[in-house]
């Protein structure tokens, strides 16, 4: 998971693309099975995208984390809501570890489609940055829980 995009970014993007030519689209229709969209990269498109891909990012991604937002104030919170918002988010966070951990959609791809040796590549050093994201962010969970334990 790389960006979070909000539902109405995941439909209307796409048909924003496809006006600008970026990708042709083909409507799927399947039986027992929600009917589909498949999204195709155009000439244009992927002109496009090398365009932006070739743009040096010159900035550093700013980090937009609701939590901790909350969590800067929750001086203001009584300890146990505060405790079991950690824990929550705990657990959520060693959910999506697991995830990670159990992904082998990657090697799949490289197995099924040798010619995309360079591109798995880029996709595990993506992965790797997910599980070291998720190993931080559950130190830090438990570090902030053995704090705010240790004020009670």
């Amino acid at each position: 998971h790389v960006r979070h995009a909000h539902h109405s970014l995941i439909y209307t993007t796409p048909r924003q693309m496809e006006q600008e030519v970026l990708v042709t689209s083909q409507f799927i229709y399947e039986e027992g099975q929600p009917n589909r969209r498949v999204y195709t990269i155009t000439e244009t498109g992927k002109s496009a995208l090398k365009g932006w891909l070739d743009q040096p990012m010159l900035e550093m991604t700013a980090i937009k984390e609701d939590f901790l937002v909350r969590i800067f104030f929750s001086g203001q919170r009584e300890p146990e809501k505060v405790l079991m918002e950690l824990k929550l988010q705990l657990e959520l966070h060693r959910q999506k570890m697991e995830t990670y951990h159990t992904m082998v959609v990657i090697d799949q791809e490289e197995k099924k489609h040798p010619e995309l040796k360079r591109d798995t590549a880029f996709w595990r050093a993506t992965l790797d940055m997910g599980i070291r994201y998720e190993q931080m962010y559950i130190h830090w969970l438990e570090d902030t829980i053995r704090m705010v334990e240790n004020l009670t």
